[in-house]
């Protein structure tokens, strides 16, 4: 019994600990969030990820806040900014190793869509169809199956645009690079749009050698 109540002071001393700090970040987070210093409290919050692992609900609060922020920035129409932030969100799920939020996926596929979008609104048809393929390497395994169809629309898309821009071979070859990365065909992509691509192709370099 001597020995148990020195052991059980200990865990309620750390159990105090932890629920003092869960207060002081989440409590931090909260003021900076109502002051919209968003920035602020997304690097706050993350701060304490290696130190509070126990705490679930700290990424999930990171992942929201992050999508906000993109989303922010795309109702601006900050399209640059949405893309840099996103990326930055990204990243910082593939170093924790958890699988990224849904809705921070979802902001993610329309910033893609939108930069290529922006694109071709300029007549760069081939830097439009480089964010398409961007678009389909980060949304083709999704879970979701609504945003797997986005991925291959946005890849059909892509196609499309490499073809406006006079380059089929380079619109065939991408189909070769999607199929590479996936290890196999590609998924919901109809054979008659490689056969399509490849005719495209010859006729090309034929004109060329002319």
């Amino acid at each position: 019994m001597k020995i148990l109540f020195p052991i059980l002071g200990v865990a309620v001393a750390i159990a105090l600990l932890g629920m003092l700090l869960e207060a002081t970040v989440f409590g931090g987070a909260f003021i900076m969030h109502q002051r919209e210093l968003y920035d602020d409290e997304i690097r706050w919050l993350d701060g304490f990820r290696p130190v509070m692992g126990w705490e679930k609900g700290l990424d999930r609060l990171v992942m929201k806040r992050q999508a906000e922020r993109v989303d922010r920035a795309l109702r601006a129409d900050r399209i640059d900014r949405a893309v840099h932030l996103f990326r930055e969100a990204r990243a910082a799920s593939l170093r924790s190793g958890r699988p990224m939020d849904a809705e921070l996926m979802s902001f993610g596929i329309e910033t893609y869509h939108r930069a290529a979008d922006r694109m071709a609104k300029y007549g760069r048809f081939s830097a439009a169809a480089d964010w398409e393929d961007s678009l389909f390497v980060l949304a083709i395994r999704a879970p979701n199956p609504s945003q797997r169809y986005l991925a291959l629309s946005g890849f059909m898309s892509g196609l499309d645009m490499r073809v406006r821009d006079g380059k089929p071979c380079a619109a065939l070859a991408r189909i070769q690079w999607a199929k590479q990365g996936l290890g196999g065909s590609v998924p919901g992509l109809a054979d008659n749009v490689e056969e399509d691509l490849n005719m495209q192709c010859a006729q090309s370099q034929g004109r060329r050698r002319r």
